[in-house]
């Protein structure tokens, strides 16, 4: 089974506050995992259709939108090689966000993406909301969200929530590796729904296993069981008490009770959280975590 390596990581950006605080923690992941980091802006051409059509309009019209982000992208990737000394790519393309993101996913060969919420300042309001869950829908590879608070660049403390389903166990392995790159100490929390005797059996058991993998990594980490139906709202909240600095979930398939991670509080948890959501989209089939050796 394939080991969670980031070789190359690509950052869409509309040049807003958050976006640009998404490009640091690009950085900075890709100066410890030794990756390429792949700058991308996109211009929605549909905005400029009338400043084309009618040359007396007032505003720029897309070569001079093309310009300017290329100057741009160029003075973020200088700056960025003298603070990381790391290897950076930067592009351009013309259409719908969400879909030239995921054409830059397969043609730069991206292991994860990593992209601002919310905060849409600056030149354009791409990058917010709606864009950032078509985004997670659409790419293969996991997506990695940050909003404009997430000022502590990398990670120290990764809640991994689990319910007890074959594909809730999917993300333990990308966990775990993402947490050796950090050398971050995770926080299991595991989320029951039914409290029956049998159920919590087989519950704690599936705990017990993911904590042998963990431990196998070498890895630092605590365990709380915490009882409710919404796997969404119990991390939220368990991470904000913890202090934790990242969060990572499964974009589908996530809660049985819950329908989709991607429903009304999935949205909530991308968009509003002031911690650092890396969803990851999850394979077809029983999947189980890494068995330790």
């Amino acid at each position: 089974m394939s080991k969670f390596e980031i070789k190359n990581i690509l950052t869409p950006t509309d040049f807003s506050e958050t976006a640009l605080l998404a490009i640091e923690h690009s950085a900075f992941m890709a100066r410890i995992s030794k990756a390429t980091l792949h700058l991308l802006h996109v211009i929605k051409i549909s905005e400029f259709a009338y400043t084309i059509n009618n040359p007396a309009a007032p505003g720029y019209g897309i070569q001079e939108v093309e310009n300017f982000s290329l100057q741009k992208l160029d003075e973020i990737a200088a700056g960025l090689k003298v603070k990381y000394g790391i290897n950076i790519n930067t592009s351009i393309s013309k259409g719908n966000p969400a879909e030239e993101i995921e054409i830059a996913v397969t043609n730069f060969n991206i292991d994860v993406v990593i992209m601002g919420t919310h905060g849409a300042s600056g030149f354009n309001e791409y990058f917010i909301g709606s864009n950032a869950h078509k985004t997670i829908k659409k790419c293969h590879c996991p997506v990695l969200t940050v909003q404009v608070d997430s000022k502590k660049i990398g990670f120290h403390d990764i809640v991994l929530p689990v319910e007890n389903t074959y594909h809730s166990l999917e993300k333990v392995n990308k966990t775990v590796d993402l947490a050796k790159l950090y050398a971050a100490k995770i926080h299991l929390l595991g989320v029951q729904h039914k409290q029956d005797e049998t159920a919590t059996k087989a519950f704690n058991m599936m705990l017990e296993n993911v904590e042998k993998v963990i431990t196998h990594a070498g890895l630092a980490f605590d365990r709380t069981v915490v009882n409710g139906d919404n796997l969404a709202e119990q991390t939220l909240k368990y991470a904000e008490k913890s202090g934790a600095d990242l969060i990572v979930v499964l974009t589908d398939h996530e809660s049985e009770l819950n329908d989709s991670l991607l429903g009304a509080l999935a949205k909530q948890m991308v968009n509003h959280s002031k911690i650092p959501v890396l969803s990851i989209k999850p394979k077809e089939g029983i999947y189980t975590a890494y068995s330790p050796v």
